[in-house]
């Protein structure tokens, strides 16, 4: 039976972003490492942050809504006590009856719930999970005794989206009767209006006016008349700047010739011995015929 090669099967670090070999050993020594252990807890760290930052913009989101809420109902007991619209009448007429205040009313209470638990189930990108704290941020792998899993947060995401669709329905219902009810009361307020001019004696038309229609007839001289040049005189505006003095020229320099004097140099006498002149040779070959001899 042949041999043949088989390559080696690798493994990639999701917290370290590199790749090694898929066997015990390494990854032993890989997840046993420095680097691999700062950047988990590095992993984790900004996993909390950011489901922080998502439980505060949640929390700034259900404020907003209980404002705004707060004051609907202002808004509402505001209009009741103008009688609006016949609900507030209604309203009117049974406290009245009662003989009680707007401030006794009261909505019932809803019954009393158990405080749901403050760890939540988080999944990592790796797929492992571990359990977060919503009130003191703190992140933990153990399961606490109670924590909310990732299939109930999903329930009820599920519960608070249907709860909000409801409410939307439920103003898009208000909208339109408000809408309606506006619709009523201006055609109520025309024919108002129509009975009243009726009731009015009306008064004469005044006489129409003709109006000519057309291009208006052209100007003999549409540019106007034509008019003289005149150049005016330019004033001379002093601007106070400072004035500057004129500069003296520089004295003129005079330049002497120079005066060279050349020096004699006398030789009285070549000595006791006789003097002789050495003869140059020209037909040396071995000589450079350019080389420069002591006689030049």
């Amino acid at each position: 039976m042949t041999e043949y090669w088989k390559s080696q099967a690798r493994k990639y670090c999701e917290f370290c972003k590199c790749w090694f070999a898929d066997n015990k050993v390494s990854i032993s020594f890989h997840e046993n490492g420095k680097r691999h252990k700062e950047n988990v807890q590095k992993h984790i760290s900004q996993l909390s942050k950011k489901s922080a930052k998502e439980f505060k913009q949640k929390e700034k989101i259900d404020d907003d809504i209980k404002k705004m809420e707060a004051a609907a109902m202002a808004a509402y007991l505001k209009d009741v006590k103008n009688n609006a619209d016949l609900t507030s009448q209604c309203i009117n007429e049974i406290l009245s009856q009662s003989g009680s205040s707007e401030a006794t009313v009261v909505v019932a209470n809803m019954p009393t719930s158990k405080a749901p638990p403050s760890w939540e189930e988080v999944k990592s990108e790796d797929g492992s999970s571990y359990y977060w704290n919503t009130l003191t941020n703190e992140t933990t792998w153990d399961a606490p005794d109670e924590y909310i899993s990732i299939a109930e947060q999903e329930k009820n995401k599920l519960k608070e989206e249907s709860q909000e669709k409801k409410k939307q329905k439920i103003k898009k219902q208000q909208q339109k009767q408000a809408q309606k009810d506006v619709h009523m009361e201006v055609n109520a307020h025309i024919a108002r209006e129509k009975m009243r001019e009726l009731a009015v004696k009306k008064d004469p038309e005044p006489p129409k006016k003709f109006f000519d229609y057309g291009p208006a007839p052209r100007a003999s001289k549409p540019y106007g008349s034509w008019t003289p040049v005149v150049n005016q005189p330019v004033e001379n505006v002093d601007l106070q700047l400072p004035k500057i003095e004129k500069e003296l020229p520089p004295p003129p320099v005079v330049m002497q010739p120079e005066i060279i004097q050349f020096k004699e140099k006398r030789v009285e006498s070549l000595g006791d011995e006789p003097v002789e002149f050495k003869k140059r040779k020209f037909n040396n070959p071995k000589r450079n015929m350019r080389q420069k001899t002591d006689d030049e």
